[in-house]
């Protein structure tokens, strides 16, 4: 923001929508994570619309870049997005659609704070847990499990990795000394990297449970993964019902690793740490905006001449 206060939310007008060029979707703007307040810093927001469904409002900058909430996990993802698509004042009909928020990820794929752009998104519930001494004994979905994995259009994959990787990310030692105390980490300063993104609305954590995500991920085709989060899936679920999931694209910074360090428990590590967290959420802002800006720039989709 420019120091302004954010204008009030009004109903939109069905007889003159709003007609973002990009959608900016991170999860939650609360008290204590705040995936939000990166994109709000950063637009100078001279409209805002507030729709029944929606998590809160949306806020619109002068360039066309807009900004809501989902809401945390599947249910609250796709309601939020349906409202989007579904609300006669709001036009999506020229706007690339970008996640952008936090994530999880094992400590030997990426430094604490790093930025994976998603070429694959997996659905984590859509499988089968057998009751049997497998290891791990899960499998994938045997009903229509071409929908638990989306593959995500290189077409603006290949601009956005180009633009994530002249971001400047910020980094912090203290957080470098946090992971410091995995063995396996990459540790050093936070990079940008592109994997698959693994959403499911089940807070697991450990080892063993990252193991049969990676399982499952292979047996999809498109181990291993890359970051862990509750959201993407129901949102590119709900675009590609309206055919619009060729213009998604999910950013996601690594905020936590999905398994204790030595001499901790699992309850203790697992939100990383508020330096992480705060780092992750910068991370994953700076980023995304940049792609966004991008994407808007070049326009790889020609959605303006729509």
């Amino acid at each position: 923001m420019s120091g302004r206060p954010l204008p009030e939310p009004r109903r939109p007008d069905p007889t003159d929508p709003v007609r973002p060029r990009a959608l900016a979707l991170p999860a939650v703007g609360g008290p204590r994570i705040d995936e939000r307040q990166p994109w709000l810093e950063r637009a100078d927001v001279v409209d805002a619309v507030s729709v029944p469904g929606l998590d809160s409002p949306l806020y619109l900058d002068g360039d066309g870049i807009a900004v809501t909430t989902t809401g945390l996990g599947k249910a609250e993802a796709a309601t939020t997005v349906a409202t989007l698509l579904a609300s006669a004042g709001i036009d999506l009909d020229g706007a690339y659609v970008l996640s952008a928020g936090v994530a999880g990820a094992a400590p030997a794929r990426a430094a604490l704070g790093s930025v994976f752009l998603a070429d694959a998104v997996v659905d984590w519930d859509r499988k089968h847990r057998w009751d049997r001494d497998d290891e791990p004994p899960i499998s994938p979905l045997a009903y229509e499990p071409e929908k638990s994995v989306r593959r995500l259009d290189s077409t603006l994959l290949e601009p956005a990795v180009g633009a994530a990787r002249g971001v400047e990310l910020a980094a912090d030692p203290a957080v470098e000394a946090y992971a410091d105390r995995y063995p396996e980490g990459r540790g050093g300063e936070p990079t940008v990297g592109v994997g698959p993104t693994v959403a499911g609305d089940e807070f697991w954590h450990g080892p063993r449970h990252a193991r049969e995500v990676d399982v499952l991920c292979e047996r999809y085709g498109v181990g291993p993964y890359a970051t862990t989060q509750m959201e993407d899936s129901a949102t590119a679920t709900a675009l590609d019902r309206h055919g619009l999931l060729g213009r998604y694209l999910s950013v996601r910074a690594v905020a936590n690793y999905d398994r204790p360090a030595p001499g901790q428990s699992v309850e203790e590590s697992f939100g990383g740490t508020e330096e992480s967290l705060a780092l992750a959420i910068e991370n994953a802002g700076r980023v995304g905006w940049a792609v966004l800006e991008t994407l808007c720039s070049v326009d790889p989709l020609g959605l303006r001449s729509r």
